[in-house]
């Protein structure tokens, strides 16, 4: 178990903003990460666990609250073949690039829409993260998590209520690895699938720009990349942090963009879309300390 204090945690997020971690944990075991969770639970100190934090904005002035990372640390796959599908098994901190790309090597098909999303299996399974009208609900079959006192759970498809950006994994729950289940496929289909989302991606998302991904939920019916450009915000800036003029369902960082700066633009395109267009917009990245 390594035990760093005081670490830049805009080196840790896609965002590249955010203050100091007081204590960062990077267990290496799934032994040690239970019992880091015990011993948390008998000091009555609540936590965060970081991934790939592509999916996040966490505050300038850093978290007081112990983090826990997961991604390389506790990776890997395994898996497992029966006739015309198999099963993956992936810790929590493998990439779904890794994991869609093991997947392709194997000639099983199922992960190549997920394949840019650019977080952990842990993360993904969370939130159920989708793309191009998949979602990992599609594909899970189980997964191993770990509860806030450090006791090992499982859960099987029907028991993580899955629904649009959400599970039955709460905050204080830990993923340890899941299992998803792949049909076998072609090889050059499926290479051919994972070439033609990584050049839609690349097309119409600002790759090259730090962001969050998509940083809205999509509203019931609708698009909030739509409503923000119907209500004249393609390339609005702020101090540093814009609309994307590639997407404008993404809000980068243009360059030396505090977290509080990032903040105050998403609060603003709420603001000016809830005015113009008629619609509350919900962030979809996760905010982490003070704002």
């Amino acid at each position: 178990m390594e035990h760093l204090q005081g670490i830049l945690l805009r080196e840790y997020t896609s965002f590249q903003v955010g203050g100091k971690a007081k204590d960062l944990y990077i267990p290496h075991s799934a032994e040690e990460l239970g019992e880091l969770l015990k011993r948390f639970h008998e000091e009555e100190r609540s936590f965060y666990v970081l991934g790939k934090g592509s999916n996040l904005l966490i505050s300038d002035e850093g978290l007081e609250e112990p983090v826990i990372l997961i991604r390389e640390n506790l990776s890997g796959i395994t898996f497992t073949p029966s006739g015309e599908e198999a099963v993956f098994t992936a810790l929590a901190g493998t990439s779904l690039f890794e994991l869609a790309k093991f997947a392709e090597e194997k000639g099983y098909t199922g992960m190549e829409a997920l394949s840019g999303i650019p977080g952990t299996v842990g993360g993904a399974v969370k939130m159920n993260a989708g793309a191009y009208n998949r979602e990992i609900k599609d594909i899970f079959q189980s997964g191993s998590f770990f509860r806030k006192n450090g006791e090992r759970m499982d859960l099987d498809l029907g028991q993580m209520d899955f629904s649009y950006r959400h599970s039955a994994v709460e905050d204080d729950m830990v993923c340890l690895s899941a299992s998803f289940l792949l049909q076998k496929g072609e090889a050059a289909s499926i290479r051919e699938k994972m070439e033609d989302y990584t050049t839609r991606r690349a097309e119409k998302q600002p790759l090259e720009m730090p962001s969050a991904g998509s940083t809205f939920k999509r509203p019931e019916g609708d698009y909030a990349s739509r409503l923000i450009e119907q209500a004249g915000l393609r390339g609005f800036s702020l101090n540093h942090a814009g609309v994307s003029e590639k997407h404008c369902g993404f809000v980068v960082n243009l360059g030396g963009a505090s977290a509080e700066n990032i903040y105050s633009l998403i609060q603003e395109v709420i603001r000016i879309v809830k005015e113009k267009e008629g619609v509350q917009l919900e962030p979809e990245v996760k905010l982490w300390g003070k704002f």
